[in-house]
């Protein structure tokens, strides 16, 4: 008999594992603003909350790739300038030791660039206990798709997969991986998840409770 396929968990990192302070608006109107200037958008929007960050560099990239370049630069910025003042979810470390000590296979998948997103784990002590950190440079395609989800599927053995995050685009994702993923909502906003019609398979306060919820 061969051996059943490890259970599979990947965590966003932003407002998940750390807390980083991130101006995400800040990088939203940066963003508005040099596409109206350019004239891939006729006018800003009444929300910059109307589309994610990475599909509004999709409509830059649309219009003229140089453009999605430079604005990937600003939000490189951002990303740093954001990271350098962070702080960790206390339990973030004890549970993710946890569930790799209970043969777990674990990854990161974040929207951030790899840049800042291994410079947090490093700076939080959260490298180790991971098999695999997927950033923008390492997916084809950045959350609300599901690609990042499928890659750490197929590289970690296909097993039973969960995915931990704090927002809609990582319940997204899940779904999209086409792979049965879970998405386990942490400190999620419900009503944000009900409008884009994210359900999760469960919802959870703290990274502790992640350990028992998946070992049930």
């Amino acid at each position: 008999m061969g051996m059943s396929a490890p259970v599979i968990v990947v965590f966003d990192l932003d407002n998940t594992l750390v807390h980083s302070r991130i101006d995400f608006l800040g990088i939203r109107a940066a963003i508005i603003d040099r596409l109206v200037q350019a004239g891939a958008l006729a006018q800003p929007p009444a929300d910059p909350r109307s589309r994610a960050i990475p599909e509004w560099l999709d409509l830059a990239a649309a219009h003229d790739p140089r453009l999605a370049a430079e604005l990937w630069q600003v939000v490189d910025r951002f990303e740093r300038e954001g990271m350098l003042h962070g702080s960790v979810e206390a339990d973030a470390r004890p549970t993710l030791d946890r569930l790799r000590a209970a043969g777990l296979r674990l990854a990161v998948l974040t929207n951030n660039s790899v840049g800042s997103a291994e410079a947090a784990l490093d700076r939080f002590e959260l490298r180790a206990p991971f098999d695999l950190v997927l950033a923008r440079e390492r997916v084809t395609a950045l959350k609300p798709a599901g690609d990042g989800v499928a890659l750490a599927h197929s590289t970690l053995g296909r097993g039973q997969t969960y995915v931990v995050g704090d927002a809609y685009l990582d319940g997204l994702a899940a779904e999209r991986a086409g792979v049965g993923a879970r998405f386990i909502g942490f400190r999620t906003d419900a009503t944000d998840l009900a409008i884009r019609r994210v359900t999760p398979w469960a919802v959870v306060r703290t990274l502790g409770e992640l350990p028992t919820l998946l070992d049930a």
